[in-house]
């Protein structure tokens, strides 16, 4: 089978619309994962010790310098 223009269009149009529905999936993880983290900020839930020290966001690796 030969690559025309037209047939690698669709090829790229089929990847891209694949890869922005992944991209409101993760968006949507990523929301949930930062209410959890805000939930367990808070202290007071039951099973939950109170942080007193501010827990690491979504996207920060609470590694940093001491």
């Amino acid at each position: 089978m030969k690559l025309t223009i037209p047939i690698l269009r669709e090829i790229v149009k089929r990847a891209l619309k694949e890869a922005a529905a992944q991209g409101v999936r993760q968006k949507g993880y990523r929301k949930s994962y930062d209410k959890m983290i805000a939930k367990a900020r808070t202290g007071g839930n039951k099973n939950t010790p109170p942080f007193t020290k501010k827990a690491a966001g979504t996207g920060k690796s609470g590694l940093g310098p001491f």
